[in-house]
């Protein structure tokens, strides 16, 4: 039986998208833009009940999570060397890129 806490909107069930019971721990994704990580706090408001997850410290109402069995952690960044010619072909691109942003009269527009 999951967990029901008590709010000013209601009662709510503290469960997932998939009727799953969460609590402070669980490892959670939500699935619009794939954030993942780990409820520490649930909370409730008028709205109804949230999780926060310590990704981002952002709130997520319950029922948009869905509980993981567990988080994959991502793989780190390793170092990468670089040529001299892939250097010099980035920095390249780069002045090419800042010289057709550069304002001139011909692309200003009066407005009125």
């Amino acid at each position: 039986m999951p967990k029901i806490i008590e709010c000013e909107s209601g009662s709510h069930p503290v469960v997932d998208a998939h009727d799953q019971p969460l609590e402070v721990g669980s490892p959670v994704k939500y699935g619009r833009t794939g954030t993942t990580g780990h409820v520490t706090e649930i909370i409730c408001d008028s709205e109804g009940a949230w999780a926060v997850i310590d990704t981002n410290d952002l709130l997520y109402k319950l029922e948009s999570l869905t509980l993981l069995s567990e988080l994959e952690e991502k793989a780190e960044m390793g170092e990468r060397l670089f040529s001299e010619e892939e250097i010099e072909e980035v920095l390249e691109k780069s002045q090419d890129d800042a010289n057709e942003a550069k304002l001139n009269d011909s692309n200003l527009q009066g407005g009125g």
